[in-house]
């Protein structure tokens, strides 16, 4: 029997009057007096960043997880969903943040029970600072109502995630707008193809999640309260919002990307142009001193004291005969 390692998790107990946050253990989960065996109507909240299959599997027993629940938090790249066991409900959702310019595309479970909300990570780093400050704070609502409630505060942390990361996507779309307006170069059309796939990733996670709101608001789910699902419907709404943004990013990217072929061909034409301009006038340039390099003993201007400077001379007048003919035309 493989060992289970002692990975902290860390555990949110709370009611209107009292608070506690601590690092556990799964040993501490297992002992008589945790909070497993005498809660005392206190509801909690169980958080695992770190992945452990064999944990996983301990924590799932503790609390009567339907096996296929645990297939699917081991399962990462699964959509977006929600399903219904008989013990408990679950969710799967994807949380993007940035992380040291680092965009992080994250697959999070949670499991909503009675009086208990399971939620499993990949990795240390989440967007729920703002729903821990919450509980820390005695009299606020998600320390009187329901873990219901604080499945929504925690899904609408999520979303609220997802319009900061597309205001940092804003910001750098603008910036590139700026840059290849100025020059367009190789790692700009780099940089645009790395954010539409961004962009896509995002709506490929984000439409799912409207799926879950609407059931969750509407179709009376378990262990959520009618009063909690009102709170759903307004993830809902965001995260349209959140959908009409991503589009609306995807059609800016499209458009920088035109802009930024129209420039680099723009750019090869001004280049094309000016070559184009010096070969023309060294056309008769060359014919001239093709003509007086022959060296035939009986031309005329050979002998002559001025021939040399002649020579120099008419091919000037024809360069810049033909530079103004070609400005007075507007060529360049």
């Amino acid at each position: 029997m493989e060992k289970v390692k002692s990975i902290p998790m860390t555990l949110f107990t709370y009611d209107e009057k009292e608070f506690l946050e601590e690092e556990v253990t799964l040993s501490d989960l297992e002992k008589e007096g945790s909070i497993l065996h005498n809660t005392h109507h206190k509801k909690f909240w169980l958080n695992l960043d770190e992945e452990d299959p064999v944990l996983l599997d301990k924590i799932c027993e503790l609390f009567q997880v339907h096996p296929l629940v645990k297939e699917d938090i081991l399962l990462k790249g699964q959509r977006p969903k929600v399903e219904e066991y008989p013990h408990h409900l679950f969710l799967v959702a994807k949380m993007v943040y940035f992380k040291e310019e680092e965009l992080k595309m994250e697959q999070i479970s949670f499991i909503l029970g009675e009086n208990y909300l399971l939620t499993f990570g990949e990795t240390e780093g989440d967007v729920f600072d703002r729903v821990r400050q919450k509980l820390k704070k005695e009299g606020t609502e998600v320390r009187t109502r329901g873990v219901d409630f604080l499945l929504y505060q925690l899904l609408d942390a999520l979303v609220e995630g997802y319009y900061r990361t597309l205001e940092i996507m804003g910001e750098r779309i603008d910036v590139m707008e700026d840059n290849i307006m100025l020059k367009a170069d190789k790692e700009e059309m780099k940089a645009i193809r790395t954010l539409k796939k961004d962009l896509l990733y995002l709506h490929k996670y984000a439409w799912p999640l409207r799926e879950i709101s609407s059931y969750l608001s509407k179709d009376d789910p378990l262990f959520v309260d009618k009063e909690t699902s009102m709170y759903f419907f307004d993830v809902h709404s965001q995260l349209m919002e959140v959908i009409d943004t991503i589009e609306t990013y995807r059609e800016l990217l499209a458009g920088l990307m035109d802009l930024s072929l129209s420039s680099v061909s723009y750019r090869l034409n001004e280049v094309m142009k000016v070559l184009t301009i010096i070969s023309t006038i060294f056309i008769p340039l060359s014919f001239i001193a093709g003509v007086y390099g022959m060296n035939f003993k009986y031309m005329p201007e050979l002998s002559s004291r001025y021939g040399y400077p002649l020579a120099w001379a008419s091919m000037g007048a024809v360069a810049l005969g033909m530079l103004y003919y070609f400005k007075k035309k507007n060529w360049f």
